[in-house]
């Protein structure tokens, strides 16, 4: 199990580190200013599409009833089952991206077909919406090609093909980096768009060889079935059935996000692109550590449920929670004690400007507050997927969903925190989903999962009380700065305390 998740932490880290470039160059190029928020809203209908069929789809849905089969020593049945899943997925990619041409149009349309109905969506004048509509023209090829890319990694992952799975998602920085690098001073702000399709592409394509090779075959007994007809109902029932709750679910998930930069771009300008770079900053100890953990572990809980080993499933679970505790405390406050020189240091250069500088800073620390919340929901979400329990995870997401855009609203109408307050909203939606599915996981999976140690929302509270205490101090700071050097020794400074 430790070994997945470190192999899975390595390929992350690294993906991770060339995703801060691909940050860092966009940044410098394009700063918060019209193109970046223009750009950061239009990634938002590909990302809708990505969570709803791309990673969360096939860990949750498609491979939980792949590995039952292929477990009974079925291999040639297993590999049936999949190709068919597959090739129906390919299918729903290909339309969803034909329907999106379609809608996105006719969407931002509504703006002057219908001004007084919906003009509160686009009620920023100075927004850039045209340029958003055609940058998602450009941009909607990256939800075919990182679908499959998910797909197919997924399937790597789950034969412990943990490296290359943790390391793909490196090309979509490097196309993202060559893309604005080599075309901007052709196409401008089109550049991160086609960017984002190069390295989608690059993503997927890298992966494939290790699926087709000759030794991976012979070891799994791998053999793709160009067929849509089904054997077994049962197994086809239990994905239909499972992908209905996730797909609504993810949707749910992303209304929050595209209400969040809509309301967002009727704020300040660089109030939109601020969120997104925050966000991506906030979460990279997710992506490194919260998914490596989850999928290190995931494949484990699958098992011990299958054998029926509770004693085991129990060890394994609580595991899993103190390493979430043990590295999402420590990250989640040091991120806020240093946020502005952080920031600094990522971001700040070429168009980046010190205006950017604090938009981002603000985001970056209302984010934190949800680091450790956010990381647990993921967890908790996967481990009902492994006892087919979804449906229970899409009506938190509803009730979260509402939460969210109610403190948004709360928030940015009634304090000064401006657009922080939507980032400080989506961080208060998680902790209560956090607490919510945690009661639930022991009500409802009792003799698999025990209580075990110190009470998790005990362990929270306290969380909680010291990240407000050392929010309090960051208004003792020297706030911003114009040196690097100054920038690194107050965060060693920081750290220490």
């Amino acid at each position: 199990m430790f070994r997945n998740i470190l192999k899975i932490t390595t390929g992350t880290l690294i993906s991770r580190v060339f995703g801060f470039i691909r940050e860092m160059v966009v940044a410098s190029y394009f700063g918060t200013g019209k193109i970046a928020d223009a750009f950061t809203l239009a990634l938002i209908f590909p990302n809708l599409f990505r969570q709803i069929l791309g990673e969360d789809m096939v860990e949750r849905a498609f491979m939980p009833p792949f590995k039952r089969i292929y477990d009974k020593g079925n291999q040639q049945q297993s590999w049936k089952f999949i190709s068919v899943v597959f090739n129906w997925f390919f299918i729903f990619l290909m339309l969803a991206t034909f329907i999106l041409y379609l809608i996105v149009p006719l969407f931002f349309s509504l703006k002057d077909s219908f001004p007084n109905t919906f003009g509160f969506i686009f009620s920023d004048r100075e927004f850039d919406y045209d340029l958003t509509m055609k940058l998602i023209l450009v941009v909607l090829p990256f939800t075919v090609f990182i679908g499959v890319a998910a797909f197919v990694g997924s399937i790597l992952n789950f034969f412990e093909k943990n490296w290359i799975f943790g390391f793909a998602p490196m090309m979509l920085s490097v196309g993202v980096i060559v893309g604005v690098a080599v075309f901007e001073p052709l196409i401008g702000g089109y550049s991160i768009a086609l960017g984002y399709v190069i390295g989608a592409f690059l993503q997927m394509l890298i992966q494939i060889p290790f699926l087709i090779n000759k030794k991976f075959r012979e070891e799994t007994g791998f053999k793709y079935h160009f067929r849509l007809l089904k054997d077994k109902e049962n197994d086809y029932q239990s994905v239909k059935r499972e992908s209905r709750f996730i797909t609504l679910n993810a949707v749910f998930d992303k209304i929050q996000e595209v209400f969040g930069r809509f309301f967002a771009s009727t704020l300040v300008q660089g109030s939109t692109s601020s969120l997104f770079y925050a966000i991506r900053l906030f979460q990279l100890p997710f992506a490194i550590i919260s998914l490596s953990i989850t999928r290190g572990i995931n494949p484990e809980l699958n098992r011990l449920r299958a054998t029926g080993d509770l004693q085991g499933f129990n060890k394994v679970y609580q595991k899993g929670l103190n390493l979430y505790i043990l590295f999402f405390f420590p990250f989640t406050a040091i991120f806020m004690v240093i946020s502005p020189e952080l920031i600094d240091i990522v971001y700040q250069r070429g168009q980046f400007s010190a205006t950017s500088l604090k938009l981002t800073a603000d985001a970056f620390s209302m984010y934190c507050v949800g680091l450790l919340p956010m990381s647990l929901v993921g967890y908790y979400k996967r481990v009902l997927s492994v006892f087919d329990k979804n449906k229970y995870a899409l009506n938190i997401s509803v009730i979260s969903a509402f939460l969210n855009i109610l403190f948004s609203v709360v928030l940015v109408k009634t304090t000064q925190l401006g657009h922080s307050g939507i980032a400080l909203a989506a961080s208060l939606a998680y902790v209560v989903n956090m607490f919510v599915m945690n009661n639930y996981i022991k009500k409802e999976l009792q003799g698999y999962v025990e209580k075990g140690g110190i009470a998790l929302i005990h362990k929270v509270i306290l969380i909680i009380l010291t990240l407000l205490i050392i929010y309090i101090t960051r208004h003792f700071d020297l706030y911003y700065f114009h040196s690097k050097t100054v920038s690194l020794i107050s965060i060693g400074i920081k750290t220490l305390l």
